[in-house]
């Protein structure tokens, strides 16, 4: 009986340590106080990027910056609306200003935001927004 139950345990260490660890997802980022940069394929001078804080957004579109303000479930759904989003009004090459005209556009219909380790997600009616947190 003791050889049996001490075979059961030997093997029951062997497959402790046999087996895979569990890969792990970092901890997302925090949503406000990160810097998020945009994913995009367009090449810009600047990457375009949004600062979350205290009810207000901030950050720059690959030609000018904004402004505004959200509102976010305090429940963690995920829900967010941006509202009085406002933009400095130069004019800038045809390639950013697309990659603006699609910020301003999702930011404004926005239903939805996901923080998952370093992305960042915000969904709208008018499409969706990819960012990765900026090294620190």
């Amino acid at each position: 009986m003791k050889s049996t139950l001490a075979l059961a345990a030997a093997a029951s260490l062997l497959c402790a340590c046999v087996l895979p660890e569990t890969q792990r997802e970092p901890p997302p980022k925090p949503f406000a106080g990160t810097r998020w940069l945009l994913v995009t394929e367009r090449a810009l001078p600047q990457a375009p990027y949004l600062e979350f804080g205290d009810g207000a957004v901030t950050g720059y579109t690959g030609c000018n910056r904004i402004m505004g303000r959200y509102v976010q479930d305090a429940v963690g759904a995920g829900a967010i609306v941006f509202s009085a989003i406002a933009s400095t009004k130069r004019m800038c090459d045809p390639v950013a200003m697309v990659v603006e005209d699609r910020v301003l556009a999702v930011l404004r219909t926005s239903t939805n935001v996901r923080v998952t380790g370093d992305q960042l997600r915000i969904d709208g009616s008018a499409g969706a927004l990819d960012f990765r947190a900026a090294p620190r």
